[in-house]
């Protein structure tokens, strides 16, 4: 197993997690308070995600490109503000 991801927190963690998965990655977080780590993944202090060895070039990939991918401008954050305006939380009868 390759180590691809080290996370800032366990949430972190499993956003990445659940991006390699839906790309077909089988992909394991290990920790400090993640319990079990399989043979041949040494203990550490740091909040990890790793991959078969196979998979870490394409799992690695997969993390740039979604850390790196386009950021919203001011346009696109009122247009999607604007997609919600009429819209009011749920009131439930008394």
């Amino acid at each position: 197993m390759t180590p691809v991801y080290i996370a800032e927190s366990e949430l972190d963690a499993q956003l990445v997690q659940d991006l390699l998965v839906s790309a077909g990655i089988a992909a394991h977080v290990f920790g400090p308070n993640v319990a079990g780590s399989p043979a041949g993944v040494p203990a550490t202090p740091q909040i990890r995600v790793v991959v078969e060895d196979g998979e870490a070039i394409v799992a690695r990939a997969l993390i740039k490109d979604w850390q790196t991918g386009p950021e919203l401008d001011d346009e696109d954050s009122d247009e999607d503000d604007a997609l919600f305006e009429d819209r009011l939380p749920l009131e439930r009868d008394a």
